[in-house]
């Protein structure tokens, strides 16, 4: 299977993003713009890069920044709404270990990392959940602050170079395979 054909059947269609609640403009919107959902080597790492930087900021609106900020960088808008699935609760705490420790080399920090407060909801009053988030998040600090965007950089950076380095050796690996066929019909 040739990557291009990987990726088209990985990603989602537009098709499926117009059926998606809250994104179903964007399918409209993509069909329209083939150039947003190609499935080029370039342009699904850039879209990988762009929504796992996007992602790793705590937003409640993730994919849809995303997307956008794929269609500001024109890349592949769905490897960049899939690619903020990579952060999750299961990868939360090593995004946001990654992003103290950055934090903490930028803002010249040194000494023990203190624990925030366990963040207390009082479940009854939702009006109450905004403030005490802010506070948790003021406790974790600015190093978490700076570090996330830098955190997102780093690791939006790196998944670039995976995602087009993997998807060069599969396409270098399908032409050696056909390279073979053709050798062993001769």
């Amino acid at each position: 299977m040739t990557a291009s054909r990987l990726a088209r059947r990985l990603l989602p269609s537009p098709e499926f993003l117009s059926r998606t609640r809250g994104l179903g403009w964007l399918g409209e919107y993509l069909r329209e713009r083939p150039w947003l959902w190609v499935a080029h080597r370039r342009r699904v790492a850039l879209g990988a890069a762009v929504g796992l930087a996007v992602g790793v900021i705590p937003l409640p609106t993730q994919m849809l920044l995303a997307a956008l900020a794929a269609i500001a960088f024109r890349a592949n808008v769905a490897a960049a709404i899939a690619a903020t699935w990579l952060t999750n609760p299961l990868t939360l705490v090593p995004i946001w270990g990654l992003a103290i420790f950055l934090g903490r080399q930028v803002l010249g920090i040194h000494g023990p990392i203190s624990a925030p407060k366990e963040l207390a909801l009082d479940w009854s009053q939702p009006s109450s959940w905004w403030p005490a988030v802010a506070q948790w998040f003021a406790e974790l600090g600015t190093p978490l602050l700076v570090g996330l965007p830098l955190a997102g950089i780093v690791l939006g950076a790196s998944l670039y170079v995976i995602v087009y380095i993997g998807w060069w050796m599969v396409i270098r690996m399908e032409r050696r395979r056909r390279l073979r066929e053709r050798a062993l019909r001769i």
